[in-house]
């Protein structure tokens, strides 16, 4: 194995810790799903979607929770409940 596949092969399994609800979720690896980022956080991937947070911009995640994205460190997500709302 050459030094910069060692590296790569590092990086691949680097964690980081990442915001979602303004709660920190530590331990996210930075290659992963934004339903296993939901699944650390606590949250029920069934019944919520993930949506990244940059500024004023918004990436949403919904019907692409198992497709693998790329975290960085105190990354910010917040998440977004799907199931129904009560009526009064």
């Amino acid at each position: 194995m050459t030094v910069a596949e060692t590296r790569h092969e590092g990086a691949a399994h680097k964690t980081v810790t990442v915001i979602v609800d303004e709660e920190p979720v530590s331990g996210v690896p930075r290659h992963t799903t934004p339903n296993e980022i939901l699944q650390l956080a606590g949250i029920d991937s069934a019944t919520h979607y993930l949506v990244r947070v940059k500024g004023r911009r918004r990436d949403s995640f919904k019907d692409q929770g198992d497709e693998e994205i790329t975290v960085h460190e105190r990354e910010t997500f917040v998440s977004v409940f799907t199931g129904p709302t009560p009526t009064s």
